[in-house]
C-alpha cells in the first residue's frame, strides 16, 4: 500500500471518528431538549395541580369567600408570574440550543469543506509526485541502460588490448622477417 493511499485512508478514518464526535454532540443536545421538556412539563402540572387544589378548597369552603377569592387571586398571579418566569427560561434555554445546533451545523459544513479541499489538494499532490516519480524511474532505467553498456565495453577492453598486442607481434615479426 502506497503512503499515498495510507494518507486517504487516515483522513477517511479521521472523517468518520470527527462525524461520530459531531453526531455524539448532537444526541446530548436531543437528550437535554428531552430533560428540559420533562422539567417543564413537571412545572405545568404542578402549577395546574396547585390552582385545580386551591379551587377545589375554595369551592368546598365558601365561607370567608371574599378573604379566600382574594387569596386565590394572588395564588393565581403568583402562579402566572411563575409561569411566565418558566417560560422565559425554557425560551432562553431553547434559543440557546437553536444558537448552538446553529453554529454547529456551519462549523460542519465548514469543516467538510476544508476537508475536502485538502483531499482535493492532496490529489493534486499525488499526480504530481507520480508523474515525478515516473520520469525519475525512466531517468534511472535510461542511466542503469548507459551504465549496462559501458560496462560491456570496459570489459572487452582487455580482449581488444590483446588483440592489438598480436598484431603489435605479428607486425613486428613480419618487420624482422
Amino acid at each position: 500500500m502506497r503512503n499515498a493511499d495510507k494518507i486517504i485512508i487516515g483522513l477517511l478514518i479521521a472523517l468518520i471518528i470527527g462525524a461520530g464526535y459531531f453526531q455524539y454532540l448532537a444526541d446530548e443536545l436531543n437528550k437535554r431538549m428531552d430533560e428540559i421538556k420533562t422539567i417543564d412539563q413537571k412545572l405545568v402540572d404542578r402549577v395546574e395541580d396547585q390552582f385545580a387544589d386551591s379551587l377545589r378548597q375554595y369551592n368546598l369552603r365558601f365561607i370567608g369567600r371574599g378573604k379566600h377569592i382574594r387569596k386565590a387571586q394572588a395564588d393565581i398571579i403568583d402562579n402566572t408570574d411563575l409561569i411566565i418566569k418558566n417560560t422565559d427560561s425554557l425560551l432562553s434555554l431553547i434559543d440557546d440550543v437553536d444558537f448552538k445546533l446553529d453554529n454547529f451545523i456551519r462549523e460542519t459544513e465548514r469543516n467538510f469543506r476544508n476537508v475536502t479541499n485538502d483531499l482535493e489538494d492532496l490529489s493534486d499532490e499525488f499526480r504530481t509526485n507520480s508523474r515525478r516519480t515516473k520520469q525519475k524511474l525512466a531517468d534511472l532505467e535510461q542511466a542503469r541502460d548507459q551504465l549496462t553498456k559501458d560496462l560491456k565495453e570496459v570489459r572487452s577492453l582487455p580482449s581488444i588490448i590483446k588483440g592489438i598486442q598480436k598484431m603489435k607481434e605479428e607486425a613486428a615479426k613480419a618487420a624482422q622477417e
